[in-house]
């Protein structure tokens, strides 16, 4: 399971940093037509905005993955024993309901039903943009389950030293 986790890591990994690239060369174009060229690129804004959204889904996903992700723990923290077991298991059922529910079934009904709405300026279907709604949130619901079992102490075997950093990378 860990080896799969570390998979789809890279993943996110390779795909967040190549549209970081595409966002960054994309900027630079529209800077270099409008103000050099004087003729500023028609679709780049379009297609910057929508690496934006990707980027920051992808990167919240993998950021999720790592346990990384914005939290108040200020409760969660001061909660010992039984108590705090039980609103962990609290938390963690409430991210894989908000993750499936608003994620993947709300993502996907949102991009099926903008399937048919096309980009202003490229023509693309908005919900090829939108798709990447469900993607990420199957992804944050089996994030969400490794993490689980992790906690619990169910697989540790194949686990690398705790509190190192990403070596693969």
């Amino acid at each position: 399971m860990y080896k799969f986790k570390r998979w789809v890591d890279l993943v996110l990994l390779t795909v967040a940093s190549l549209l970081i690239l595409f966002l960054f060369t994309g900027a630079i174009w529209q800077v270099f037509t409008r103000f050099v060229l004087q003729d500023p690129s028609i679709m780049t804004q379009e297609v910057l905005r929508f690496s934006l959204i990707w980027i920051a889904l992808i990167g919240a996903t993998y950021a999720f993955g790592q346990n990384e992700h914005l939290a108040l723990t200020f409760l969660k923290d001061k909660l010992k024993g039984p108590v705090h077991k039980g609103l962990q298991w609290f938390i963690n059922l409430l991210v894989i309901a908000f993750a499936l529910f608003v994620l993947v079934i709300g993502g996907f009904k949102i991009a099926a039903a903008t399937m048919a709405e096309l980009s202003p300026i490229m023509g693309v279907p908005m919900g090829l943009i939108y798709g990447i709604l469900p993607v990420c949130g199957v992804i944050v619901v089996y994030y969400q389950i490794v993490n689980m079992t992790l906690r619990n102490g169910i697989e540790h075997q194949d686990l690398p030293n705790e509190g190192g950093e990403h070596e693969w990378i």
